[in-house]
């Protein structure tokens, strides 16, 4: 009761020496939280038990945080009144098996019965595990210690077996599940006993299995005694597919290997061409950095054997007769198209492997689809190319090829033009390509037919211009691209060679003939005229209902020019 007087009053004051401190300081102190939880203990198996001495083992599978004053065993011979000897091995541990080679301080006798029990003692508290018995029955065992054994494989172990019963059973446990019974053989001399290492799921590379003979008396007493603490060694089978896609993964199965999320307890590697690599379940080649070629030889390593699988990995190849070209020609500079080269199947990372028009570079831009990639075509000169590619892998060339462009135009015998006529330019432009022809005033569109273009003179450019051709390159958004290439023209406005007929009545239809003719407005007598047909070097108009009767002059206008036709024209 002193003692949680003295408490109540401590935290009494704790809030108001708190309260001190937060007032006349700036920073706010960060109280760490204290790990109370209790320590986790287990007492597991004996063995050598011969003379006076025995080997006591148990298991710490949690510490609180709480420094360790003491630990050990606690040692107690199972008779009326006899004191427990409390046996400690220091304060130095961590979590895992604890052992003790206890040597008693005289020889054990047939028939003694002990308890041990695997403590700990920290500031905090005493904590013990569940008590075991170890009882001198005359059975002598040379434990076995083995390290990465292979699942199934056949154990011996030495010993004295002469006291050994058809009641005594033997079982393995490890830390991943429960004690499961195990059979085995005595020999006829009764010298060894044989067992055979189970072929489990549950046993993954690296782990220690206890197996022990469980020793059950008449008065219900159960004794567990070691005959051998084995390492298990994990093994790969060859794997079932030897010729696999790059997207596929290559899938591992073995014994005593399965699932990526148990880390193993001994070194177990995965070997590609002689390199390393951490296991897991299935490998994705493209994943690992450095690999190159097309063939894989495949093996492990687990710490005892280096295995290499007799047939090596193949990726399955990419066909150059898949690849295929958007356009068959293209100009330079430009966005080509191709598809069929697979990316989720052959590639993965579409910015790992280098592209080529023959020996020309060609960058990767973007892909729309996994079979659909588009690429920069810059600076290539006029020839017709295979298109390939090479990745670490593998490399593969098309089977159809691309013609490249560089544009290129011829000038026009004729440079001088009237308004309103086709002005045709021919070159190497490619059939169905848009083009832009442009220049002062100048802003026209083209499609290419059979090598040409063709646009009309614009009314609203009159006299000398100059132009300049070019396409869309539809790489970076807006970019165009224009050939170096400067064509003068010499634009004429409208002539007038002749009208007729130069009278008539109201709805009648007169012609004009001329030159540059397809945009100019027609007056009558200052009505407008409207017309039926144009063309550049005709315009047929019909007699306005309002024109004024009797003879009136024929207008002519284009871009603030009027002129007057020479001729008055009669209305009836």
């Amino acid at each position: 009761m002193k003692t949680k007087s003295i408490a109540k009053i401590f935290l009494f004051w704790i809030p108001i020496f708190c309260l001190g401190i937060l007032i006349g300081c700036k920073e706010k102190e960060v109280i760490e939280p204290i790990d109370y939880s209790p320590v986790q203990l287990k007492t597991t198996s004996f063995s050598n038990l011969a003379g006076k001495t025995v080997t006591l083992k148990g298991n710490i599978s949690r510490l609180n945080g709480m420094p360790v004053e003491d630990y050990g065993f606690i040692i107690q011979k199972i008779k009326e009144n006899e004191k427990e000897i409390v046996v400690s091995i220091g304060s130095k541990v961590s979590v895992g098996e604890v052992t003790l080679q206890y040597q008693h301080s005289s020889n054990f006798e047939l028939g003694d019965r002990y308890r041990y029990t695997l403590y700990v003692k920290t500031k905090n508290g005493f904590y013990r595990g569940e008590s075991n018995i170890f009882e001198v029955d005359g059975i002598k065992i040379d434990l076995l210690q083995l390290k990465l054994v292979p699942n199934n494989d056949k154990i011996t172990v030495t010993g004295d077996f002469q006291f050994l019963t058809e009641n005594i059973k033997m079982y393995y446990q490890h830390q991943y599940q429960q004690e499961v019974q195990l059979p085995f053989q005595v020999s006829s001399d009764r010298k060894s006993l044989t067992f055979t290492l189970p072929k489990s799921g549950k046993f993954y590379h690296g782990n220690t299995v206890s197996i022990f003979l469980q020793i059950r008396d008449q008065s219900g007493y159960q004794t567990n005694r070691e005959v051998a603490s084995i390492q298990i060694l994990g093994s790969l089978n060859p794997p079932a597919q030897t010729k696999i896609y790059l997207n596929e993964p290559i899938q591992l199965t073995g014994i005593a290997v399965n699932g990526d999320a148990i880390p193993f307890s001994a070194p177990f590697y995965i070997l590609i061409n002689g390199k390393k690599i951490e296991y897991r379940s299935q490998i994705y080649l493209h994943e690992i950095e450095g690999l190159k070629g097309s063939k894989f030889q495949l093996g492990y390593y687990n710490g005892k054997d280096s295995v290499v699988f007799k047939d090596s990995i193949e990726l399955i190849k990419p066909l150059g007769s898949n690849i295929h070209f958007e356009r068959k020609v293209i100009h330079s500079p430009s966005l080509m198209n191709i598809n069929g080269i697979d990316l989720y199947t052959y590639i993965m990372n579409p910015d790992q492997p280098k592209y080529y028009l023959g020996k020309h570079s060609v960058p990767h831009y973007f892909n729309s689809s996994y079979e659909n990639q588009s690429f920069t075509v810059r600076n290539i000169p006029d020839g017709v190319y295979n298109f390939s590619y090479s990745s670490p892998f593998y490399s593969v060339t098309s089977t159809e090829q691309v013609e490249v462009r560089n544009l290129k135009w011829d000038t026009p015998a004729n440079t001088t033009r009237y308004v309103g006529e086709p002005f045709t330019i021919t070159g190497n432009f490619i059939d169905g390509h848009g083009y832009s022809i442009i220049g002062n005033g100048i802003g026209e569109g083209a499609i290419a037919q059979n090598g040409q273009i063709s646009f009309i003179i614009p009314g609203y450019v009159i006299g000398e211009t100059e132009i300049q051709i070019g396409y869309g390159v539809n790489i970076n958004y807006n970019e165009s691209y224009y050939a170096p290439k400067k064509q003068k023209l010499y634009i004429h406005d409208f002539q007038v060679d002749n009208i007729s007929p130069l009278k008539g009545y109201p709805g009648d239809v007169v012609t004009i003939k001329g030159k540059g003719l397809l945009y100019i407005q027609t007056t009558l007598g200052g009505a407008y005229a409207n017309s039926i047909y144009r063309s550049t070097d005709e315009i047929r108009f019909i007699i306005p209902a309002f024109a004024p009767k009797g003879k009136s002059a024929i207008e002519m206008k284009l871009n603030g020019t009027t002129v007057k036709y020479k001729d008055l024209f009669e209305v009836l």
